[in-house]
């Protein structure tokens, strides 16, 4: 990740450059995606990705998803967000998957970081899903349960 010289509200992940300013319309929103990637970049967190899901999902309006190298990694990677943003008054609403570390999932309410192991990563797509249009994974899931005899 690094920050725009140009404009400190641009975070380059991937390769793909994002303007938080016209990305997240919400203040604090802003502020705490910008401090998580800052807190991912410090752990080493690998193939970040954020996306606006605010269209998509009920759940929260955005997601961060990225990978560690390994277990220990994936949960060292969300034990450093999580601590460091309750130490900046952020309470996380809920923890998810710490203990065997292939799937760590902080939720803020508007704002959820997916944490992966690689492998896991790639068996559920969630960058995937969330790309395609919902009409989409709804007829993927139709015709899959049709053959499923």
């Amino acid at each position: 990740m690094q920050i725009n010289s140009e404009n400190e509200n641009s975070f380059e992940l991937n390769t793909t450059e994002i303007d938080f300013e016209t990305a997240i319309v919400d203040e604090s929103d802003r502020t705490l995606v910008k401090r998580m990637l800052e807190l991912l970049h410090d752990a080493k967190a690998e193939e970040i990705v954020f996306i606006d899901a605010h269209e998509r999902s009920s759940l929260a309006d955005y997601l961060l998803i990225c990978q560690g190298r390994s277990q220990l990694h994936c949960r060292s990677i969300a034990q450093n967000v999580e601590y460091n943003l309750k130490q900046a008054g952020e309470i996380s609403l809920g923890l998810e998957g710490e203990r065997e570390g292939n799937w760590v999932l902080l939720d803020y309410g508007n704002i959820i970081l997916h944490v992966f192991h690689p492998e896991i990563r790639r068996y559920y797509k969630l960058e995937e899903l969330y790309s395609r249009r919902p009409e989409e994974v709804y007829a993927e899931n139709s015709e899959s349960a049709k053959y499923r005899n």
